[in-house]
């Protein structure tokens, strides 16, 4: 029995440093050296271009504040945001509407965007960027941006049921935040 445990073991010890160096050396014949790796990120043969014609734009955030939509005489407080703009020039926009109220916007690609002037202020090709939304009886701030970018089948979905939640049940008004296009100043 002795003597069958210690061949156990040498058969053991034999198959651990096979097995190690057999990793040891594994590494070493997997490494595929691409001849231009120094000349160009190569992605399953398939050149990868560093540069992709995206100017990266360095922009302060947008900071807005407004009173969240209050019912009677229950307030709510103060909404202070601070976000990144999408675009590369344009402008943050406020509107605050009473209920009820009508909305022209249709999603388009990651974004909704106005399709119609409203009285409130918003034009058209304005982005809508976040409403007012209500969960039970609390407010909150729906991201649409956010929302549209996951590429859900219910993304839109979701936007409108954010909006439709200012039904007038627990708050008075609406107020949605647009990132307006300001026109480009010419290169001198």
């Amino acid at each position: 029995m002795v003597a069958s445990m210690i061949s156990l073991l040498a058969l053991l010890v034999v198959s651990l440093s096979s097995a190690s160096a057999m990793r040891s050396a594994a590494p070493a014949s997997r490494i595929v050296r691409h001849p231009s790796a120094r000349q160009a990120c190569v992605m399953d043969d398939i050149p990868q271009r560093v540069d992709s014609g995206i100017k990266v734009v360095d922009r302060p955030d947008f900071v807005c504040s407004f009173e969240m939509p209050k019912k009677s005489i229950a307030e709510y407080g103060t909404a202070n945001m601070k976000f990144k703009p999408v675009l590369v020039e344009s402008e943050a926009v406020v509107v605050r509407y009473q209920l009820p109220f009508g909305l022209n916007a249709e999603p388009k690609g990651r974004v909704a965007v106005v399709t119609k002037d409203g009285p409130g202020g918003e034009k058209v090709g304005d982005i809508l960027r976040f409403t007012t939304e209500w969960k039970q009886t609390q407010p909150g701030i729906f991201d649409v941006c956010k929302s549209l970018e996951r590429r859900l089948d219910d993304s839109w979905q979701q936007c409108v049921s954010a909006l439709v939640s200012n039904d007038g049940t627990y708050g008075d008004s609406i107020v949605l935040v647009f990132e307006r296009p300001t026109p480009q100043k010419p290169s001198q």
